[in-house]
């Protein structure tokens, strides 16, 4: 896995749920604005990534590459987990603030957090968006015999 595409994948899906989530705030007063929709990013660039990887390979990633990629997005996400927090505290001031406050032990309750949510979810959705690539191919060949 490219870690430069995967983490160029994850900020530009991460800016675009961003920007929906304000859009829809803005325009229908629905607030989505949660930690659940902060997870989308990562499903998204899983799916991708497994997708990729059908189109490339022509299968199923095995589950020790689908470990080792879970793993990788993990790491990737923790490192721009910090970078994220400090952009997104600059326009708005008391998370700055009470970013400050947090000691140690809530750091690694989210740290630990973001490992636990990240990693099974990265798995799943890597092997998922695999699946998906896999049938649409299907798909396509079972067409392409059918109209000849």
């Amino acid at each position: 896995m490219p870690i430069l595409r995967y983490g160029l994948i994850l900020i530009l899906t991460g800016l675009v749920v961003s920007g929906l989530v304000l859009v829809l705030e803005r325009l229908a007063g629905i607030d989505l604005a949660s930690v659940g929709i902060a997870a989308v990013p990562v499903f998204m660039t899983a799916m991708i990534e497994g997708q990729v990887f059908a189109r490339r390979s022509g299968r199923l990633p095995a589950r020790a590459e689908a470990l080792r990629f879970a793993a990788m997005a993990t790491a990737i996400n923790l490192m721009l987990l910090g970078p994220a927090l400090v952009l997104i505290s600059l326009g708005d001031p008391a998370l700055l603030t009470m970013l400050r406050g947090f000691d140690a032990v809530l750091w690694s309750v989210i740290l630990g957090l973001v490992v636990v949510i990240t990693f099974p979810a990265s798995y799943l959705f890597y092997g998922q968006g695999a699946r998906s690539q896999l049938r649409a191919a299907d798909r396509q060949k079972a067409r392409g015999r059918g109209a000849k």
